[in-house]
Parts: structure tokens; C-alpha cells; sequence
């Protein structure tokens, strides 16, 4: 949808909606044995509500093989730069993470955390942020701390909007 389209609320987020695709993926952590590398595909979508939906699919790079998905809500206060974040992820976590949208960056920590009983890792906080770079593509950092390791950085991505014409068959 075009930026002139969105509500009022969104203007300050136009530059992140869309579908985006990994350009260079890893994870690590200092529980891992190894670093860990990743495709993924993202969107922020905008559907006519003062909000954008998200949705993320990691995928293994030699098998395709999905390893982490990851689906929620990213809403806009009317302030226009308070932001919150909620999402859903398949291995039993669930957040609402809070921050601000400023110039081409987003910055968001964690609020609340919820995790399934069976879940094999607790999380304790997780902080994200996502920047659009000079070359218009986009930069992800998350950290995570967990009953082992205090606030570290977790996972590393830079993507590259798909532009409409280069959809993929799937």
C-alpha cells in the first residue's frame, strides 16, 4: 500500500513495511557450540488498521528446512514514536516488547515474557532493533538473557526489500 495511504499513526514506520529477505543471517550465543547461519524472510505488512502485521520464516540455508517462525503485531502509539511489539514464536515464547521508532530505526525491549511450560530455554529479556542503513537495507540486532547468560547478543541479520517484481514461486 502506498505511504500516502497509511494512517497518520504509521507515517513514521513507512520505511520498514514491505517483504524482506536475508541478505546475511547468524545466530550465537555463548551456550552454542557454533555460530549458526540462517535465510529468512520477514514482513511488515499493512492492512488499513493503525497497526502492521509481522511475520518471520528462518530457514535452513543448505536444506531449507524451517528452523524459527514468528508472527505478531507491531502498534504505534499517538505519539506517532512509541511503539509495541507483540509476538508469537514457534518454540513457546511470547512477547511484548516496548520502544520507540526514531528517524529509520526501531528500538524495543522487552515488557513481558510468556513461555510454555515445556519449553526447553527460558528467556529472561530480549532487546531488538532493526535500522534502515544508507544502502536501504535493513539492519536486525536482537540480545537475549536467559538464567545462564546475562543480556547478550543473539542474532545478527542484514535484509533486502523484495521488490514486487521478484516474487518468488512457491
Amino acid at each position: 500500500m502506498a505511504e500516502k495511504n497509511l494512517q497518520t499513526v504509521l507515517k513514521n514506520l513507512h520505511w520498514i513495511i514491505g517483504k524482506w529477505s536475508s541478505i546475511s543471517a547468524e545466530v550465537r550465543y555463548p551456550t552454542m557450540q557454533e555460530v549458526v547461519k540462517y535465510e529468512e524472510e520477514l514482513e511488515f505488512k499493512y492492512m488499513g488498521q493503525p497497526l502492521l502485521m509481522y511475520s518471520s520464516i528462518t530457514r535452513n540455508p543448505k536444506t531449507s528446512t524451517v528452523m524459527h517462525l514468528e508472527n505478531g503485531f507491531l502498534r504505534v502509539g499517538d505519539d506517532q514514536s512509541t511503539l509495541a511489539f507483540l509476538t508469537a514464536m514457534n518454540f513457546g515464547l511470547a512477547t511484548l516488547e516496548e520502544g520507540y521508532v526514531k528517524g529509520n530505526s526501531i528500538v524495543l525491549s522487552s515488557a513481558c515474557i510468556g513461555i510454555m511450560k515445556f519449553a526447553k530455554q527460558a528467556v529472561l529479556s530480549i532487546n531488538r532493533c532493526y535500522r534502515l542503513n544508507e544502502k536501504g537495507e535493513l539492519e536486525y540486532t536482537l540480545l537475549m538473557e536467559t538464567p545462564q547468560t546475562p543480556l547478550t547478543k543473539h542474532a545478527e541479520a542484514i535484509y533486502r526489500r523484495e521488490c514486487p517484481q521478484e516474487k518468488k514461486n512457491t
